[in-house]
């Protein structure tokens, strides 16, 4: 019996055909030109004895199908296509459940997640129940994406690592033994043994070394950060270069962009950047340097260097009353 896969949408969402929507790593016609060993056609099939489906079956197995065929005696249609013996048509069931409506589609992404949670518990993986990772994901033994989370695309988890809920991880590499919490990364890399979070974001070509701490409402953009540094809250690293050991305190702005250009900081092994300092790039911080908190850099550093850009305060006393009247 030969077999046509007819392009055929049934509904649209977001102007997306309802046999190209995600399906957690892959849609409904490459799962059934997959299974089913076939390629999808545009247009009439040829004359002749055959089934003719349309994408709306992502989960239907060679065995179901077999079933289907074997059970009909003659020409038979259903919602999802045809099955021409020459003769007249009869209705008939279809041969799978299927995707018409946006209803079904909710329920075969529930669907598609069951089955790649299943597919990467038998490698050693534990997927929890209400998260979702894409069926082209690389879960390592060991690893555990919790509930709610989602990774995407090609990302690799290290063995052990984990994903706790809230977490969204698209195209990224997450080293061994490390924890991403409720934190956003989007083609990032990160090593082992980090703990990254809570409501951290680390944007595209962001790579992160091992034994790292980059904490809660830290955003890195196209930043590389050295092993053993820690960036512990509220702070922007973007275009910034930072070797082993670095420690970059509350409040730091690493400010690349000057309203024309972006400009790269780089920051040498063992420097201690203090809270609310401002970076002004391009710079270079040496190695061993210190800044002291509140400090606008505007100046390269030399090896072991000591900077403190304050102000000096101005103090009236009993002066207050004058502005809280």
């Amino acid at each position: 019996m030969k077999i046509y896969l007819v392009k055929r949408s049934y509904f649209t969402f977001r102007a997306q055909p309802s046999y190209a929507l995600d399906l957690l790593g892959t849609d409904c016609l490459a799962r059934m030109c997959a299974v089913l060993g076939t390629e999808a056609i545009d247009g009439a099939p040829p004359a002749g004895e055959k089934l003719v489906l349309y994408p709306a079956y992502p989960f239907l197995t060679e065995e179901e199908l077999s079933r289907f065929l074997r059970m009909q005696k003659g020409s038979v249609r259903f919602r999802g296509g045809y099955l021409d013996r020459g003769g007249a048509f009869a209705e008939g069931g279809d041969p799978s459940d299927g995707m018409f409506t946006l209803a079904d589609y909710a329920l075969m992404r529930a669907r598609a997640a069951r089955e790649n949670a299943a597919l990467f518990a038998a490698r050693g993986a534990m997927v929890e129940e209400g998260a979702q990772v894409d069926c082209t994901v690389r879960l390592s033994v060991g690893a555990i994406v919790r509930r709610s989370a989602v990774v995407k695309g090609q990302s690799i988890v290290g063995e052990d690592a984990e994903i706790a809920g809230g977490s969204v991880v698209e195209d990224s590499t997450i080293g061994a033994g490390t924890r991403i919490e409720h934190s956003i990364l989007k083609d990032a890399r990160v090593g082992k043994r980090c703990v990254v979070g809570p409501f951290a974001r680390l944007r595209p070509a962001s790579v992160v070394g091992d034994d790292c701490r980059i904490g809660d409402f830290v955003e890195l953009k196209n930043a590389r950060v050295g092993d053993g540094c820690k960036i512990a809250h509220l702070a922007y690293v973007g275009d910034a270069d930072l070797a082993a050991r670095v420690n970059v305190g509350c409040g730091v702005v690493f400010v690349n962009y000057d309203g024309k250009r972006k400009s790269r900081t780089r920051v040498g092994a063992g420097a201690f950047i203090g809270s609310n300092c401002n970076l002004i790039a391009p710079v270079c911080v040496g190695d061993g340097c210190y800044l002291a908190a509140g400090t606008t850099l505007t100046r390269d550093l030399s090896g072991g260097d000591f900077c403190i850009g304050r102000s000096r305060e101005t103090v009236k006393r009993d002066g207050a009353q004058k502005y809280l009247k």
